[in-house]
């Protein structure tokens, strides 16, 4: 939560507790009263549970949060009349002008679930609730920037030319900086490329220093470390009790994944026979 006057930031989560305010409101959703006042009333009265005064910006007051949560959720008749601005389609310069006046701004992060051909999870892309519209109709956010490709697919279905091309025959798009145009007088870049740079040898430094270099690379290390610290730990308890607690050594265990199968016999050479053929009358 910002304040736009005095630039304080404090996470939402210090000062509700998010966790317990959502199962609250889950439960006064199932409980499906018709009545929408009474749904209102139990709203506010979970925030006001759940709410910390001690732990929340400044100059943040009860009735700055109730109608902070009224103003996106839209409660009450006065988030529905626009009270706080509409933000539907007619909206107006002075509806965006309303409700950027509010004092308190929502700073929102989101993490996107990450999909790639080997996680790919068909559950989570039909949850995804952001559609994108393309020539080919509406697919899911999910399902058209991640997985198979989607968007490269009916990027390249649709394409009527290539981005060289393009500019070779309509020219660069503008570019504009600082709120002023850039214009490139020459399209030729002056980057030069050292040699000694280019033919540089691979890089070996975070291999001297027993650095992961991937992810995959750095869980294999940790494995292998964790076991060679359990056969470290095998190996010292036996000499402990070898030599410390003086017990005879038992006999090895046999482990059965170190039971090699029992080689198959060779098969008996046939036998030369002289076939006997029997003659009736």
């Amino acid at each position: 939560m910002c304040d736009k006057e005095t630039k304080e930031a404090v996470p939402v989560t210090a000062f509700i507790n998010a966790e317990r305010l959502v199962k609250d409101i889950a439960n006064i959703n199932d409980a499906a009263r018709r009545r929408r006042w009474i749904n209102i009333v139990g709203i506010s009265l979970a925030l006001l549970r759940n709410y910390n005064p001690f732990k929340s910006p400044t100059h943040f007051k009860l009735t700055d949060l109730l109608a902070k949560f009224d103003k996106f959720a839209g409660m009450t008749k006065k988030a529905e009349s626009g009270g706080y601005g509409k933000v539907t389609a007619d909206r107006t310069l002075d509806d965006i002008e309303r409700r950027r006046k509010d004092r308190w701004n929502f700073l929102f992060i989101a993490g996107m679930w990450f999909q790639d051909l080997f996680n790919y999870d068909f559950r989570r892309t039909e949850q995804c609730i952001i559609p994108y519209a393309t020539q080919e109709g509406e697919i899911s956010f999910c399902a058209y920037n991640t997985g198979v490709g989607w968007r490269n697919i009916i990027e390249k279905m649709h394409m009527t030319a290539t981005l060289t091309k393009w500019y070779e025959e309509h020219g660069r798009h503008e570019i504009v900086a600082g709120g002023k145009s850039v214009n490139l007088v020459n399209k030729d870049h002056s980057l030069v490329l050292r040699a000694e740079d280019v033919h540089h040898a691979k890089q070996t430094d975070l291999d001297k220093l027993g650095i992961a270099k991937t992810a995959r690379e750095e869980k294999t290390r940790a494995r292998d470390e964790k076991l060679k610290q359990q056969q470290e730990n095998e190996r010292m308890s036996k000499l402990y009790r070898q030599h410390v607690l003086k017990e005879e050594p038992g006999p090895e265990l046999v482990q059965l994944n170190m039971i090699a199968p029992a080689p198959k016999a060779a098969p008996a050479a046939e036998e030369s026979r002289d076939e006997v053929g029997s003659f009736g009358d």
